[in-house]
């Protein structure tokens, strides 16, 4: 997608390559956390509400497409479950596993969660992690009183046959045949880790709809609040974190025809006004990170910046007050 305003940033700021990145590990990092952290006890904070000390798991909506020594995942990105759906499957699962005190709730169609002790988590893989990756290779696994991995065939077993999923393959869509477990931890273990790679956050002010943002201040105790449709300076009375993961989205959902249109919008709505904030000084800093499978970028801009090389963001991607961003 033509980025016009990045690409003038890239040319006149000081930008930092580093490795590739999902998202969730970029703001993890961001708030100074390690990129292992288990997330489930903070998206059910930001989905539910959640006690500091009890342990979660996610139990998120897949569709699992099998062949003789490979499965690969598609997460709700693709499927788009409705919270009709997850509580159907919800109602079948926790009936079949009553007995083993396993019971799977759905805050929100797109994320489970499985309520356990903190000694019964299982070593797991990030479901961002999963895509191209063989399911076979990253089951769950665990010396605990539960065998996850087997509770995640069982599962599997379960759903096969459901009557949504019936329904979905007469529709033609993806059938919802498994409940990927991953992400387990408390809230006190999470403000009790630290990265020490990465400095301790600065902004005291987070703007997001994405639900590990909005678990993440909630857990740090910084002050959070709706993301606007577009920048308003008047809106960022402190230092801030901003986080935009529509594009993230659009490509995780192999949108690929939407995916242009989206970081568009974010440059139109977000990095032009910004940037305008930043050179009438309305803004005293701004830094934007990019992270992305093929490399991360952090772009430190400087107010009406001197030239120093001609980038682009399609290019790279490829081969006071603060404000930071996540595109």
């Amino acid at each position: 997608a033509p980025t016009p305003v990045i690409d003038a940033l890239l040319h006149r700021s000081r930008v930092l390559v580093a490795q590739p990145a999902a998202l969730e590990a970029a703001l993890l990092r961001a708030f100074g956390l390690p990129p292992t952290t288990g997330v489930a006890p903070l998206t059910r904070l930001a989905d539910a509400g959640c006690p500091l000390d009890q342990a979660w798991l996610r139990a998120d909506p897949v569709h699992l497409a099998i062949s003789r020594d490979n499965a690969q995942l598609f997460d709700s990105h693709v499927i788009d479950p409705t919270a009709e759906e997850m509580a159907a499957i919800a109602a079948t699962v926790n009936a079949h596993f009553a007995s083993q005190g396993i019971k799977v709730e759905f805050p929100d169609p797109a994320r489970g969660y499985i309520a356990t002790e903190t000694n019964n988590l299982p070593n797991s893989t990030p479901l961002w992690q999963m895509a191209g990756a063989n399911v076979f290779d990253h089951l769950p696994l665990s010396k605990t009183r539960t065998n996850w991995r087997a509770i995640s065939n069982e599962m599997q077993m379960l759903l096969h046959e459901h009557p949504i999923n019936q329904t979905r393959a007469a529709n033609g869509s993806p059938v919802i045949n498994g409940l990927w477990i991953w992400g387990g931890g408390t809230v006190e273990t999470v403000l009790s880790a630290s990265d020490p790679a990465t400095e301790s956050p600065t902004f005291t002010h987070v703007f997001a709809r994405l639900a590990l943002a909005r678990g993440l201040a909630m857990a740090k105790g910084l002050a959070l609040a709706t993301l606007p449709p577009r920048f308003d300076a008047g809106l960022i009375q402190q230092d801030s974190l901003v986080v935009l993961h529509t594009a993230t989205r659009e490509i995780r959902g192999q949108s690929r025809e939407t995916w242009p249109a989206e970081v568009a919008a974010i440059e139109r709505d977000w990095v032009t006004p910004a940037v305008a904030a930043l050179n009438v000084g309305e803004l005293h800093a701004l830094t934007l990170l990019i992270p992305c499978e093929s490399v991360t970028l952090t772009i430190k801009v400087a107010p009406n910046g001197i030239k120093a090389k001609v980038l682009s963001l399609a290019g790279l991607l490829t081969g006071k007050k603060s404000l930071g961003g996540f595109a």
